[in-house]
């Protein structure tokens, strides 16, 4: 599955993606696409205007992997795997402020609190998190420490859970961020990624790439709810769309996507055909369209949710 080994221990190491729609004064706002390149250390921008590259590419440090943006839209936090930090972009014009923070060894997943603008970094290489205050940029208070492995982070709508998906321990670690303890060690699949929490935060969902599956977590009870759902091969990356009715899963190996019937916890569309090893995947604000981050083709695919096909295919970073 498209994999690389540090130290013995399994990290697919390529790109982020995010969705930012810019909300200046004007109503007709150019909403961007953010990846990051962990070959050269940049963060490309697409113009989703005209589905055209914005150059030139943001330097940030070295292996960029995760990417989250803070609730006001005015800054995206990278982090940087190789480095071990976190870089700070300006979105107003697109550049890097300079700022690099240093956070634990082999950071990943990233993600941003959007009631207080903390940001929490998992560290692979550590295996703990790290919390940055966003207004100072600095770490605040001792890394939390999870189980083996933290690959990817999500946090509920109020931003009192932290869930991080643990790749060698095939855990999820259930993070109170007022006392930062963990509360709940969840047994899930095989090689855990991504996780998200729905939007009505009731419930968690983590794709298991060495599984092929997807769990649900209820939130209430920490417990795995419903069966297991067998997806594509290889699953890295999951995105909901703002309803919470569709789950869209990017499956690294088998190059597609699935999509899921949260309602009823099924899969509805088995394989949607993508680029070479899909990676990342978002969901615009009208849930019309799913763009799809590949690591090995080097373009994002466009797919038109009511065709459920690739309507448009985007090139960008370097080949």
């Amino acid at each position: 599955m498209g994999k690389n080994l540090a130290n013995g221990r399994r990290v697919m190491r390529g790109m982020a993606l995010l969705i930012y729609c810019l909300l200046p004064i004007t109503a007709f706002a150019s909403p961007f696409i953010y990846l990051t390149n962990s070959d050269d250390g940049t963060v490309s921008v697409v113009d989703m205007a005209n589905d055209k590259v914005v150059d030139p590419p943001i330097a940030v440090g070295d292996g960029p992997f995760g990417i989250a943006l803070n609730q006001a839209g005015t800054r995206l936090y990278v982090s940087n795997l190789r480095s071990g930090t976190v870089s700070v972009i300006d979105t107003s014009t697109n550049t890097g402020t300079g700022v690099q923070i240093r956070v634990g060894n082999e950071p990943s997943g990233i993600a941003v609190d959007r009631k207080d603008g903390k940001i929490y970094v998992a560290n692979y290489g550590a295996d703990s998190v790290t919390v940055i205050d966003p207004v100072t940029n600095q770490v605040t208070g001792s890394p939390i420490a999870v189980e083996r492995n933290p690959y990817g982070v999500a946090l509920n709508p109020s931003g009192t859970r932290l869930y991080v998906s643990n790749q060698g321990s095939n855990s999820v670690s259930v993070v109170d961020t007022t006392t930062r303890k963990v509360m709940e060690s969840i047994p899930v699949g095989n090689l855990p990624q991504g996780i998200l929490v729905a939007p009505g935060g009731n419930t968690a969902y983590v794709v298991n790439a060495g599984s092929n599956t997807v769990l649900a977590i209820d939130t209430r009870t920490n417990k795995i709810v419903g069966e297991q759902v067998t997806v594509g091969v290889g699953p890295a990356a999951i995105a909901t769309n703002l309803e919470g009715t569709r789950l869209y899963v990017a499956n690294y190996t088998s190059d597609d996507v699935s999509v899921i019937d949260m309602a009823n916890n099924r899969v509805i569309e088995s394989s949607i055909l993508v680029g070479h090893n899909p990676y990342a995947i978002m969901v615009n604000s009208a849930g019309t369209l799913v763009y799809v981050a590949n690591k090995g083709s080097r373009t994002v695919s466009v797919i038109d949710v009511a065709a459920c096909k690739v309507v448009e295919t985007i090139p960008y970073g370097r080949k």
